[in-house]
This record gives structure tokens, C-alpha cells and sequence, in this order.
């Protein structure tokens, strides 16, 4: 999913993993990449880092979801 097109969004997937693990304290990058991607494309990459056990600390990466989701006004 974050390496199939559309290819813009690869270094969004990247970074957004790496702020859900813990590795970034923000999740901004230059220019507002981040928010050229729709929903959809961050709920998918969150749901397959769960099933793969990608996330170095679980908590951390369902509450960093849990803001992003609130910034899209999902409850």
C-alpha cells in the first residue's frame, strides 16, 4: 500500500510510520505533504503496520491515529 501508486505518496507513508512508532515527535513535512493524502491512505497503512507488527509500541501508535483521526473530525 505505501509503495504502489500513486508514487507521491511514498515519503507521506514513511514519515507517517515513522511518527506513529515514535521516531518523530510532529507529523509535518515540507510543503503540507502530509495532508495531499486522504484518510483512507493513513487508515490503511495504520491497519497493515498492526497485522505486519510494525509498531514499537502499540499505545503510542493508536493514540498518535487516534489525533489524526480527530484532525479529520472522526470521533
Amino acid at each position: 500500500m505505501i509503495f504502489r501508486a500513486p508514487t507521491r505518496y511514498y515519503k507521506t507513508g514513511v514519515v507517517f510510520l515513522a511518527w506513529l512508532n515514535g521516531f518523530q515527535d510532529h507529523f509535518i513535512m515540507l510543503g503540507g505533504g502530509q495532508s495531499m493524502c486522504p484518510l483512507p491512505f493513513f487508515s490503511g497503512i495504520f491497519r497493515l503496520a498492526d497485522t505486519c507488527g510494525l509498531s514499537r509500541d502499540p499505545e503510542l501508535a493508536t493514540s498518535r491515529m487516534d489525533k489524526l483521526l480527530a484532525l479529520y473530525g472522526c470521533p
